[in-house]
């Protein structure tokens, strides 16, 4: 069953953060929990995001003007992908710590690991996301 659902998205990168608010909806596949959202970043425009979230693993995907997938297992290295029109970068995660505290899907996600793109460290971020039922 799908749920309308208000999330709140903290990100950290170096000393600069960013917290957005947006509306979507979740809803459970098996024993994992969707989280659905279209970006409110204005460069991100038309773009929408899936969060699969799971036990001890996270999946973000992006489609829109630009296609991109990233895997978050704490203590591996994940593959991903970031396509555009001029081309694709392959991508890479080092999860360096994941907490998930959900009952039902709802409450937060907090996770960080550094990005390589191309074999290259590009940086070293941190998501947190706050899923509650929407009012």
């Amino acid at each position: 069953m799908k749920r309308a659902v208000s999330v709140v998205i903290e990100s950290f990168y170096e000393d600069q953060s960013m917290q957005q608010s947006v509306q979507g909806e979740l809803f459970p596949k098996g024993d994992h929990y969707y989280l659905r959202y279209e970006e409110a970043d204005p460069e991100m425009s038309g773009t929408m995001t899936t969060i699969k979230l799971e036990r001890d693993r996270i999946r973000l995907l992006r489609s829109g003007s630009v296609r991109s997938e990233l895997t978050f297992v704490q203590g591996q290295s994940c593959r991903g992908s970031y396509e555009m029109p001029q081309g694709s970068l392959e991508l890479h995660t080092d999860t360096t710590s994941m907490i998930i505290d959900l009952l039902e899907g709802l409450g937060t996600v907090d996770w960080s690991y550094d990005l390589y793109v191309a074999g290259e460290k590009s940086g070293s971020f941190r998501l947190k996301v706050t899923i509650a039922l929407r009012q």
